[in-house]
C-alpha cells in the first residue's frame, strides 16, 4: 500500500486508534488532549464519536432523527405536579414542559471521504519489548526509563510501516498538557525505514536528536513527585526526508510531520511517581 499523504490533521481517526492497541476511551483522551494543543497551526481532526449516555438533569438536548433537529422537554418538580393541559394539548394529556428552542449555529459536519483519505491513521504497531502489558493496552513504565533511574527509553519495535516511507519520526509526549501546551520528552528523527525497532537507550546509526521541553537535548520522563501521568511515544512514516538540525524545535518539526505523514503507530505509557 503506498503511502498516504497527510492534510493538516492531528493524530488518528479514533476508530483506527484500537490499531495501534488504544482503548477507544484512552484514544479520546489522548485525542481530545493533543487536539487541544493544535497551537494554531491550521490542523483540522475528524469528528470523535461521542459515548451515548443520559441527559443532565434540568437541562436540554438537541436530537438528530431522520436528519431534523427535535427538542426535549425540561421539566421542574413543580411542572411534574401541574395537572393543567401545554399549549395545544387535550385536558389529561399528562405531564407537560416548557419547550426549548433547538441551539443556534453550525452543526459540526463530520469528516468526508477526502478527508477521512487523507487523515493521518494509525496503522503501524508499535510496542515496547522492554515493558510487561497493561490494563487497558496502557503499558507501566518502569523507573529505569525515567529520572529515578537511567532516564533512558525502553525497547521500542514496530511493524507496518508503509512502502514508499523515507524516514521514521519519532515522538515521546505527554497525554495531558502542560501550560496549555505539548510536553515533548522525546523527540527523533531521521530513522531509517528499514528498521524494525530501537534498543533501549540506543539510538540508530543517522537518527537525529531534537530539544526536549525540559530544553535539553535528549529524552527524559521525569515528572513531579507524588504524579501519576501517562505519556504517548508516537512514531510516524514521512514520504520524504525532513532533515531537522540537531537540537531541533519539537513542536514546529511536529507540524512538518503532520502535514505530510499518512500512517503513524501510538504506544501508551503510564508512570506514578512517589
Amino acid at each position: 500500500m503506498a503511502q498516504r499523504t497527510g492534510a493538516k490533521r492531528l493524530l488518528a481517526l479514533w476508530r483506527k486508534a484500537a490499531s495501534a492497541g488504544v482503548t477507544p476511551a484512552l484514544a479520546v483522551v489522548v485525542t481530545g488532549a493533543l487536539v487541544g494543543c493544535a497551537g494554531g497551526s491550521g490542523e483540522t481532526t475528524a469528528s470523535s464519536p461521542r459515548a451515548p449516555g443520559p441527559a443532565a438533569e434540568g437541562s436540554s438536548e438537541g436530537k438528530r432523527v431522520d436528519g431534523q433537529a427535535s427538542t426535549r422537554k425540561v421539566r421542574s418538580s413543580s411542572e411534574s405536579k401541574d395537572s393543567s393541559a401545554g399549549e395545544g394539548a387535550a385536558p389529561g394529556a399528562g405531564k407537560h414542559g416548557t419547550r426549548i428552542a433547538p441551539p443556534k449555529g453550525p452543526r459540526e459536519k463530520a469528516p468526508t471521504a477526502e478527508e477521512e483519505a487523507q487523515a493521518t491513521v494509525a496503522n503501524i504497531t508499535l510496542a515496547s519489548p522492554s515493558l510487561p502489558p497493561g490494563a487497558g493496552g496502557v503499558a507501566p513504565l518502569s523507573p529505569v526509563y525515567t529520572c529515578d533511574g537511567k532516564d533512558g527509553w525502553p525497547a521500542l519495535s514496530w511493524q507496518g510501516v508503509p512502502p514508499g516511507t523515507a524516514e521514521l519520526a519519532l515522538f515521546a509526549m505527554n497525554v495531558q498538557p502542560v501550560g496549555g501546551d505539548l510536553f515533548f520528552d522525546w523527540a527523533v528523527a531521521g530513522i531509517d525505514p528499514a528498521l524494525s525497532g530501537i534498543d533501549a537507550s540506543r539510538l540508530p546509526r543517522g537518527a537525529v536528536v531534537g530539544q526536549n521541553s525540559f530544553e535539553k537535548r535528549g529524552y527524559s520522563i521525569c515528572p513531579a513527585a507524588g504524579s501519576s501521568e501517562t505519556y504517548m511515544f508516537a512514531l510516524y512514516a514521512l514520504p520524504k526526508r525532513l532533515a531537522p538540525e540537531r537540537g531541533f524545535d519539537p513542536d514546529a518539526f511536529r507540524q512538518q510531520v503532520l502535514a505530510i505523514s499518512g500512517s503513524a503507530g501510538f504506544f501508551p505509557v503510564s508512570y506514578v511517581r512517589g
